[in-house]
């Protein structure tokens, strides 16, 4: 809270989470700010139910858990099958999942 209490405030936050988002909500509402027009707010995990559950509904990156389950899994069961298993790097696609809560800045006048 004390970012958006800055001489200079912030244009938009980008929250861990979907569940912090939900703070920084109530934050700038309390300022009398309008989430999507004064501030852009972003979050991260695509808690669909508070996503929604949000006005403006939330912006956010969602991670495809079950991919990351099922990957992790198929790599144990690799490592399990062969102990010499090189080490790996596996990357999965986390998309932005576009809602209400960001705009464009208004350029100062």
């Amino acid at each position: 809270s004390s970012l958006l209490d800055s001489a200079v405030p912030p244009t938009a936050i980008f929250c861990a989470t979907d569940r912090m988002a939900m703070g920084a909500y109530d934050a700038i509402k309390e300022r009398g700010l309008r989430i999507g027009d004064d501030i852009s707010v972003v979050g991260f995990d695509n808690q669909e139910v508070i996503a929604n559950y949000l006005r403006p509904s939330l912006t956010t990156v969602a991670l495809p858990f079950r991919q990351m389950g099922e990957t992790g899994v198929a790599l144990l069961a690799k490592l399990a099958a062969n102990r010499n298993l090189a080490p790996l790097q596996h990357i999965v696609q986390c998309p932005l999942v576009e809602r209400t809560s960001v705009r464009l800045p208004v350029p100062a006048s």
